[in-house]
């Protein structure tokens, strides 16, 4: 079990289908603490730019702290979103767009999420599955959006 286990209520317990979702629908969910050693780790396998690796770096290039990398965080709504709704039906996600990092996450910053569902659809081309699509946000110590993201869910129709 990972240290950072996030804090997810089990709201959930059935698996949820297609159906079970509504356009406007919000779940606010997570609790992910950013730990210092783990962003380092991160950035030196995926991101090692100096204001990721080295707190001296970062203050000396205006960021006022070691910073995360964005697609860390962007990993950590994706592992925040499947804690929070464990029980989807989801067959794939085809994809994220309009990923932004508006704020930089710093070491003991608290992230948490917040996803709105936008868009709904039933797939012609896949009779069993519809679309549904997220616009998801990370906040800081709550209320603070660090960063913005779209993803797509295809998501099984129930079969009863």
């Amino acid at each position: 079990m990972h240290e950072n286990e996030p804090a997810v209520a089990g709201v959930f317990q059935d698996m949820l289908w297609f159906e079970d979702f509504t356009v406007g629908q919000v779940f606010e969910y997570g609790d992910w603490e950013m730990r210092r050693e783990e962003m380092i780790a991160f950035a030196k396998l995926y991101d090692p730019e100096p204001f990721h690796l080295d707190e001296a770096a970062a203050v000396a290039q205006g960021w006022g702290g070691l910073i995360a990398s964005g697609p860390q965080v962007a990993a950590i709504w994706r592992r925040l979103s499947k804690e929070a709704v464990p029980n989807a039906s989801t067959v794939i996600s085809p994809g994220w767009d309009n990923i932004r990092w508006l704020k930089p996450v710093f070491a003991g910053d608290r992230l948490s999420a917040r996803t709105e569902i936008a868009e709904m659809r039933e797939l012609g081309s896949r009779p069993g599955e519809g679309m549904i699509k997220l616009q998801n946000e990370m906040r800081r110590q709550g209320d603070e959006v660090v960063s913005t993201l779209n993803s797509t869910w295809f998501v099984r129709r129930n079969p009863a």
